[in-house]
């Protein structure tokens, strides 16, 4: 007994944003940032963790045709204090 799958190709069918992405209000504001406009996030800011806020911008870099830089003011790379983050496009 012969066993196919058949396998469509569709063209033009659009990407749907990442639900990741799509469910988090926390970080609307960065939508409000022009190109080199940027924002600074430390241990003292409220709500808002160093780490998180990379990983989300992160999430942004790859996932939208924003683009943006992060440096690192303080603390290890892998668990900073203190960032600054630009965008850059």
């Amino acid at each position: 007994m012969s066993n196919t799958n058949v396998i469509t190709i569709e063209s033009n069918i659009p990407i749907p944003p990442s639900r990741w992405l799509g469910n988090s209000t926390k970080y609307n504001f960065i939508d409000d940032l022009n190109v080199l406009d940027s924002f600074h996030i430390n241990g003292n800011t409220p709500d808002y963790n160093p780490v998180s806020v990379r990983a989300y911008v992160y999430k942004l870099n790859s996932n939208t045709n924003r683009k943006y830089t992060i440096r690192t003011l303080s603390g290890p790379s892998k668990t900073p204090i203190d960032i600054r983050i630009w965008r850059t496009a």
